[in-house]
């Protein structure tokens, strides 16, 4: 190889050497880059605030309650009026008349006089329903699903019971009438009430908690109020709903940072690879410039004794 040629391949070897080298410079910072979104990742991270369950205990508030004539009334909450007295918002169980559907195997015909002769089977007595003496009744009413119907009813022996029937329905049936009949009768039923009482006079002791009531809807009396502490089940339920949108919230951006630092590190190992691809190739650059150096040396060498 002479001079010239070994120069040029001398100088083309350190020109790849030197873009080996701006190509390493330019991965390390890339996965400088890397490094620090990683950082920030990690600080995202940390800022991140795990959600903590509540807990039932942390969740109890006051309940009054007082008694009047056997039936305990329970104080849902109090407003104050401008003349001193609180109107109290109350609940109560009361037994309340309520209608009830009682479907019966019937026989029903039609009399000439526009009545009907009804007999209940399983029963020998039959019974008459007049439709003009029909009536209205909202507690039927809602038995019935209807608002303003009128009904029919008779008493049936047996059992001392009134059962009713609706007008409308008798007149839409084909008679002689021999299936299921619609009738329907009341009964008694424990219900809860909620009612305002007001004009009440309260009376609050040494801790602010009420302790006499004169609630004059039910009585001029004082009465005793009894506080209790009990679970307050909407607030916790509100805290627990908060919780659990607080830990889905949480759990996605978990997700999404482990996402990202996957990628990151999925990109930083590429780097790495190439990294190490790049220093293999020029640690045999610098093998071969190494080895055309010396040849140019010995040549540059020759050229000198000739020309000593």
């Amino acid at each position: 190889m002479g001079l010239a040629a070994t120069q040029a391949r001398y100088l083309g070897l350190t020109a790849r050497k030197t873009n080996i080298e701006f190509e390493g410079q330019q991965v390390n910072q890339a996965r400088t880059a890397l490094a620090n979104e990683s950082a920030n990742l990690y600080n995202k991270l940390y800022k991140l605030t795990v959600p903590t369950p509540p807990n039932v205990t942390d969740y109890y508030k006051i309940e009054y309650s007082y008694k009047a004539g056997g039936t305990k009334y329970t104080v849902n909450s109090y407003t104050p009026n401008s003349d001193g007295t609180y109107k109290v918002n109350v609940s109560y169980s009361d037994y309340a008349e309520v209608g009830l559907k009682a479907f019966a195997t019937s026989a029903i015909v039609q009399n000439a006089d526009g009545t009907y002769t009804i007999t209940v089977s399983g029963s020998s007595k039959s019974y008459i329903l007049d439709p003009a003496t029909a009536m209205q009744d909202t507690v039927i009413d809602k038995a019935c699903g209807k608002t303003g119907g009128y009904y029919c009813n008779y008493t049936d022996e047996s059992n001392n019971t009134v059962y009713y029937f609706d007008k409308d329905w008798l007149a839409a049936q084909t008679y002689p009438f021999n299936d299921t009949a619609q009738r329907y009768y009341k009964s008694s039923e424990l219900i809860n009430v909620t009612e305002d009482h007001d004009k009440c006079n309260v009376s609050f002791d040494s801790q602010g908690l009420i302790s006499t009531i004169i609630d004059p809807t039910i009585s001029d009396t004082q009465l005793q109020m009894t506080a209790d502490a009990v679970q307050d089940t909407d607030a916790y339920t509100n805290a627990m709903n908060k919780y659990t949108k607080d830990k889905d919230n949480y759990e996605k951006q978990i997700t999404e940072i482990n996402k990202d630092t996957e990628q990151i590190q999925s990109e930083d190992r590429s780097l790495e690879l190439r990294l190490r691809q790049l220093d293999t190739e020029q640690q045999a650059l610098q093998t071969e410039l190494d080895s055309v150096k010396s040849v140019l040396d010995k040549n540059i060498e020759k050229v000198f004794k000739v020309f000593a």
